[in-house]
């Protein structure tokens, strides 16, 4: 793994060596009544200290020896920072992709005596445990264009030690235009339409493209999105009901069959009609809204897979999670391919 050369390294040592707070930035938007629309926010973005706390990780990653470890950060401060950096350098929220996953692996956050990590040795984590944990995750994943879309890092848990467990999630996708299909479409598992169409998509990724093309709006040529703040949600399948009598058909807000109480499982509930289709659509739609309204945040990215579960007992579902974040918007720079970085 390289170090990224910096292009702002006529910041001085100085610069690097002073405390870095963090700044809130008020989001002022356009509003719009379609949000499949072109449209500008008008924001005062974070770049500048998001491009400042970088020169300062990679000062310390260049200069290991130096008597002065930097400023110190709790945990849920440095991940901020460090996922705010991710997503700014190496995700791209407007990628479209036929596929996608959902990667994740752990890593430690060592922490001093009062539950702080200075500079130093967050850029040793920056550099040497998260960047190549996200590669590797990366080259794991079976894809011939692989892309990163979004990073997520969150406090799982706290060793033995005082040190903090950091989950790192990495949604990972085979860039590919998708072509939404009024079709009938196989519930899941890349199996293509119900007559073996269009293979590797599926009705979840159908979806997945209906749902990102609502909520995430184009931006301006030569721009994109980047988003800070990433939180997600997790929607469970049968949290929603739609009656009181469940026959496999449009029981739930989200897909969802089961072989129980004498319902089966056929090639007839895993084939879901246009109608079908519409119907999911609506409530993946309103589930992302929804979302966006309790956070505060805006769409980011979704991530819908159809699979089967056999425990406890056989049933089918869709696995719906929902990214959001603050969004700016960047018209400089470019996104840095995090597999050669």
């Amino acid at each position: 793994m390289k170090t990224k050369k910096m292009y702002f390294s006529m910041l001085g040592i100085g610069f690097f060596l002073t405390a870095f707070s963090l700044n809130s930035c008020k989001k002022q938007e356009t509003s719009t009544s379609n949000q499949n629309q072109l449209i500008v926010e008008q924001e005062v973005t974070p770049t500048t200290h998001i491009l400042g706390f970088e020169g300062k990780l990679a000062f310390y990653h260049n200069n290991p020896n130096l008597k002065s470890s930097g400023e110190s950060y709790l945990a849920p401060v440095a991940l901020t920072e460090l996922e705010n950096l991710l997503n700014f350098n190496f995700c791209d929220a407007n990628i479209e992709c036929n596929k996608t996953e959902l990667k994740t692996t752990e890593v430690i956050m060592p922490l001093d005596e009062l539950s702080k990590i200075q500079d130093i040795k967050l850029s040793q984590l920056y550099y040497n445990e998260i960047i190549d944990s996200i590669q590797a995750m990366m080259i794991r994943t079976n894809y011939t264009n692989k892309k990163l879309l979004l990073v997520d890092l969150e406090q799982t848990g706290t060793s033995t030690n005082g040190d903090a467990i950091i989950c790192v999630g990495a949604l990972v996708g085979n860039a590919q235009n998708v072509v939404l299909h009024n079709d009938d479409w196989w519930y899941g598992e890349y199996y293509g339409t119900c007559t073996e169409n269009y293979k590797p998509e599926d009705a979840a990724t159908q979806l997945k493209a209906r749902v990102t093309a609502a909520m995430l709006p184009i931006p301006p040529s030569g721009c994109r999105w980047y988003f800070t703040g990433v939180v997600h949600t997790y929607i469970i399948p049968t949290q929603d009901t739609l009656g009181s009598t469940f026959d496999n058909y449009l029981d739930y807000k989200i897909f969802y069959a089961i072989e129980e109480n004498g319902l089966v499982i056929t090639d007839t509930e895993k084939c879901l009609s246009q109608y079908e289709m519409n119907f999911y659509e609506g409530h993946y739609i309103n589930y992302a809204l929804n979302y966006q309204t309790t956070s505060g945040k805006k769409f980011y990215q979704c991530w819908i897979i159809g699979r089967p579960y056999y425990s406890p007992v056989y049933h089918i579902q869709h696995d719906y999670t929902i990214f959001v974040g603050y969004r700016f918007l960047e018209c400089n720079g470019y996104i840095d391919d995090i597999l050669t970085y």
